[in-house]
């Protein structure tokens, strides 16, 4: 890799408004070697050891992972061991990390990294492809969703725990009860898991959202609660939203015992011990990219709309809304302000999450590339300050990664 640098000479700007424009970096570093190409996608930032993991390539064809330190830039590892190095994106779309050990799935294709070193611990071409989603079991192994045709022809998404040593399937399989009311002619389909969350404080109960089809490719999404010691579902069926159209119920959280999710364009709140809804807030858009956290005893999401909105988690009231961007990357929150890259806009946001104003929206444009270059909606990493050194915010453009102090 291109060796990395400290600022150009940069001075910072802002606009009529006061929002940061243009921010001095701290180090910049290619993330090519020579020529610019395409160089994949990570959505939810890569963590290991103080150090985080990035897409690169080394300037013509050859794809990587690339583990770096995140106070200079310097490379530690590359991997580029998959099946088609010189082809593939490295593309992470989710993953599961446990034990020094990175696993994630695309199409067929199962990898499992070593983060000590950046080794293939293993892989495999599987029979068929999986759901690139990855759910963490108990024991420290992962759930992965795939295809299940039972004996009268009908297909359904089952979870089945995979051994995160090995990548060996186990016996271990999950599946929902479907009330088969509907059939998806295309492909004969009843249903699918779509989400499993384990429960806090608990050794063996699941959280699981799933769905089944109805007429005109409109989905009902259900949420049940599932005792893997009995194999016995604690409740379910608990409806979650409205049908909604080639949508089902997404990323459950787990917050002061209360379930959320956003299914199509709701977001929704269920009690975790009854499944019972407590309540459910209506967008014009979904969630599809960016989705929402919650932080700061708030949830913060952005919408396809193109406004990030701040809900209480209690009720679903609005608290604040800001315009940001549509089709944006996954939120990282450090010190009371969230960062993004929106996707239409091609910047790096901040906005506080007390006042929903803007701080920053910052263009790659400006930071010596060409002025139509952007960031990337790549994962935005961030650093609490450590040993005197300021926080810090780590963003990809498609040429370079730039590391930023922090707004505070």
């Amino acid at each position: 890799m291109a060796s990395c640098h400290k600022e150009d000479d940069i001075n910072n700007q802002t606009d009529e408004n006061g929002i940061i424009t243009l921010l001095s970096y701290q180090w910049k570093k290619s993330l090519h070697n020579q020529n610019s190409v395409s160089n994949g996608y990570i959505s939810d930032a890569v963590y290991y050891n103080g150090n985080i993991a990035i897409p690169t390539t080394n300037g013509e064809n050859n794809r990587f992972l690339t583990m770096i330190n995140p106070n200079n830039g310097e490379t530690i590892w590359e991997w580029n061991d998959n099946y088609l190095p010189y082809s593939n994106q490295i593309i992470i779309f989710e993953k599961y990390q446990n034990n020094g050990l990175l696993t994630y799935q695309t199409g067929d294709r199962s990898y499992c990294i070593n983060l000590d070193n950046g080794t293939t611990q293993w892989k495999f071409r599987r029979e068929s492809s999986f759901d690139v989603r990855l759910y963490p079991s108990y024991n420290g192994d992962f759930f992965n969703l795939l295809p299940l045709i039972d004996g009268r022809g009908y297909e359904e998404q089952i979870a089945t725990r995979v051994d995160i040593n090995t990548g060996n399937l186990t016996n271990e399989v999950i599946r929902a009860n479907y009330s088969e009311d509907y059939i998806n002619p295309d492909v004969n389909l009843i249903g699918g898991i779509t989400n499993i969350i384990k429960l806090p404080h608990s050794n063996n109960q699941y959280a699981i959202t799933y769905a089944e089809p109805s007429p005109n490719w409109v989905v009902n999404s259900y949420l049940g609660l599932y005792n893997a010691s009995s194999k016995q579902w604690t409740y379910e069926r608990k409806l979650m939203a409205p049908p909604t159209v080639n949508s089902s119920a997404y990323e459950p959280k787990i917050y002061k015992n209360k379930l959320y999710a956003w299914v199509g364009k709701n977001i929704v709140c269920h009690n975790l011990e009854t499944g019972e809804q407590i309540w459910r807030k209506a967008f014009l858009q979904d969630f599809l990219f960016s989705g929402f956290i919650i932080e700061d005893d708030k949830i913060i999401a952005n919408n396809e709309d193109t406004f990030t909105y701040c809900l209480n988690p209690e009720n679903g009231n609005i608290i604040w809304k800001t315009e940001s961007s549509g089709t944006s990357g996954r939120m990282s929150y450090l010190n009371g302000i969230i960062y993004f890259v929106g996707g239409s806009t091609g910047k790096l946001h901040a906005i506080d999450v007390s006042t929903g104003e803007h701080v920053w929206k910052i263009n790659a444009g400006n930071l010596g590339e060409s002025s139509t270059s952007n960031f990337k909606t790549n994962a935005v990493y961030v650093f609490e300050a450590e040993n005197g050194n300021p926080a810090k915010v780590i963003a990809l453009s498609h040429l370079n990664a730039y590391s930023f102090e922090a707004y505070q």
